[in-house]
């Protein structure tokens, strides 16, 4: 079954009950792969609003059991991402099914405009997805799914305020006339942020001292269900932000400002008992425009003249494509799955030097599913086949075993792939590397699975993962045409193995927790050196309380992680884990009728003084360069008041 392991006792409380829209065949997919063998994690978004959280980021690195996060400078910021070993170009990123990862570079997320305002739940897949959810997908999927269609109506109003001079609004409204149902939501986020750098790391040409944020988001849904046998549905999100890019040296000012518009269109159809079909046709563009201004420094003083290094350069993507998925029910055991992917991309980057280029992708891919009750297996296999590059196939294997006893064993077998990035196909910059439009797509085997127990007040699961990946996409500088760097398929093989044990609780009808442990070997052939950004260990403690008529309640969480390194240019090697952050929040309804709700969000109760990323900083009189650590947020109250519409 799915772990809610945010969220066990929250049904208790009758008033917030919401009968929503049964879910089709896409939307039912993370419970169909959990059935068939995968590891399926689900946060409701009614235990993200309850802890306070504004940005999805957040939510998953405290909440989400295995899924590392390490957020650069906050809310709504480039994060690393690290699921069942894979490197944070092995995640893949969705919203309402829809990839949402930049189609530029694989190393940046698309996790900083992603308000927490809009979410339903987020479901998180562990393990090689590639057969459904096709390129990225190596360590598993992160899907937000978006406030869903209702039969009632019903809506919230809600705004905060947080100690690192944060404003924060969101509200939603949602219901049905007839065969015909809506959602609307929006949110506006807005912070001067705190010091992203210690005093001791950041030189006095760094004049603009904190990293804040603006983003607002507006979006809607809308269904025509005129049977259970048929829904037409579509939906568009906006989000406009401006976001501060930090720097510990040469900044005046400097941030992206960005447009991201997503779109969908989706029919479910059943024509008859035995077959269904689903057909969705997705839009996802992302512009952007940088600026950079740095203060003149000469000899080591500042001259108080300002420079431009960019103002107004734009590089964004458009990402479109169209996916049918039919599955037919041979008889009760047996069930044929097929489908067909469309993908074009487009990319460009004025101030990297990407070329304006665009890659089209075809994929079709079958499975075939068996189901005796105790027993589910299923096998598929698809075929990838770019423009650029060369083809792929990809397979997987996987099933579960349990019986009413509670026991159960799950597993999964198979390998999945990462298409090459724009940058990595089209740059053309001559300060540095050259793209090549030759590359192949990395290629995996993975192998995931574990045994466990589960029944209506524990889940726990002892589970282990292998994986290793071919063709990785890397630089040589043996080429005398191009010094600077060419981008290769390297013949390093990089293994990932490890393993991860949790536990989930409900310990009575006030009191849920869970405890995860997670254990990573990541390495290249002959090299014993743990892969960067990966952290070796990770261990994360959640607990919720609620009182029996749910007016009053609260989460904490620990969050530690181990050893986790990186490379910095002209530094090395450098240590940056080995950390615990705790954060606590608490809420209350102050009405009997519980449409009023006032809540509270430590974060990073003991302050603790910690790096999330590390970066390059060179001094502003000897040039000397040195590693200085991206801080996390440091302790800060936020402040939420709610209004059920």
């Amino acid at each position: 079954m799915a772990q809610d392991t945010t969220s066990a006792n929250n049904d208790q409380n009758d008033a917030e009950a919401i009968l929503v829209l049964g879910q089709r065949l896409e939307e039912s997919t993370p419970e169909t792969l959990e059935k068939y063998g995968s590891r399926l994690e689900i946060v409701e978004g009614e235990a993200i609003d309850k802890a306070g959280y504004v940005d999805t980021s957040s939510a998953l690195r405290n909440l989400v059991p295995g899924l590392y996060i390490g957020q650069k400078s906050g809310a709504f910021d480039y994060v690393q991402a690290s699921l069942t070993g894979a490197r944070t170009s092995e995640v893949l990123f969705l919203v309402d099914g829809v990839r949402i990862n930049n189609r530029l570079y694989a190393s940046t997320t698309p996790l900083d405009t992603i308000p927490a305002g809009m979410i339903e739940r987020i479901e998180v897949l562990k393990g090689g997805q590639s057969l459904y959810y096709g390129t990225q997908a190596v360590g598993g999927i992160v899907n937000v799914v978006t406030k869903s269609f209702t039969r009632e109506t019903d809506g919230r109003l809600e705004v905060g305020y947080d100690t690192n001079d944060g404003y924060h609004g969101n509200g939603y409204i949602r219901g049905g006339i007839g065969d015909h149902y809506f959602v609307g939501f929006g949110s506006y986020d807005e912070a001067k942020g705190f010091q992203p750098f210690r005093d001791e790391d950041t030189q006095p040409s760094a004049l603009d001292r904190k990293r804040g944020y603006k983003v607002a988001s507006i979006g809607g849904k809308y269904a025509f269900e005129p049977s259970d046998n048929f829904r037409l549905s579509t939906s568009y999100q906006h989000i406009e932000g401006r976001l501060d890019f930090a720097k510990a040296e040469d900044i005046y000012r400097n941030w992206n400002k960005r447009n991201e518009d997503i779109a969908s269109l989706k029919i479910d159809w059943s024509p008859s008992e035995q077959f269904d079909v689903y057909v969705k046709g997705y839009w996802h563009d992302w512009d952007s425009t940088y600026l950079d201004l740095r203060p003149e420094v000469v000899g080591g003083a500042l001259t108080g003249n300002i420079i431009t290094i960019n103002d107004g350069e734009q590089w964004g993507f458009d990402d479109k494509g169209i996916n049918v998925l039919g599955e037919f029910h041979a008889n009760d055991q047996f069930t044929l799955v097929g489908g067909y992917d469309f993908q074009t991309y487009s990319g460009f980057d004025d101030v990297f030097l990407i070329a304006p280029s665009s890659e089209s992708v075809h994929a079709p891919f079958a499975q075939v599913k068996f189901d005796s009750g105790d027993l589910s297996l299923a096998a598929g296999v698809r075929h990838n086949m770019p423009s650029d590059g060369q083809e792929a196939t990809v397979w997987n294997v996987s099933g579960r075993y349990g019986g009413d006893d509670g026991f159960y064993g799950r597993g999964q077998v198979g390998t999945s792939f990462r298409l090459p990035t724009a940058y990595e196909l089209y740059v053309i910059d001559p300060c540095c590397e050259r793209g090549n439009p030759d590359l192949v797509g990395e290629e995996s085997f993975n192998v995931e699975g574990g045994f466990g127990y589960t029944n209506d007040t524990l889940n726990a699961e002892l589970m282990g993962f292998y994986r290793k990946v071919d063709n990785l996409i890397g630089i040589t500088y043996d080429l005398p045409a191009y010094p600077d760097g060419f981008i290769i398929n390297t013949p390093d093989k990089v293994t990932m193995w490890g393993g991860e044990a949790v536990v989930t609780a409900q310990i009575n009808k006030n009191f849920s927790g869970t405890l995860d442990w997670t254990h990573t070997e990541a390495t290249a052939a002959g090299d014993d050196l743990q892969l960067v950004n990966i952290p070796r260990d990770l261990v994360k403690a959640i607990f919720n309380a609620q009182t029996d008529d749910g007016r009053f309640g609260g989460t904490a969480s620990v969050n530690y992680v181990g050893d986790i390194f990186a490379n910095v240019a002209a530094v090395g090697r450098v240590n940056y884990g080995n950390y615990a952050v705790v954060d606590v929040a608490a809420y209350a309804f102050i009405d009997r009728d519980q449409r009023h709700r006032i809540g509270l969000r430590l974060e990073n109760l003991l302050d603790a003084d910690y790096n999330t990323q590390m970066t390059r900083v060179r001094d502003d009189v000897t040039n000397a360069s040195y590693a200085a650590g991206f801080r996390g947020t440091p302790r800060t109250l936020h402040v939420t008041y709610a209004v059920s519409l």
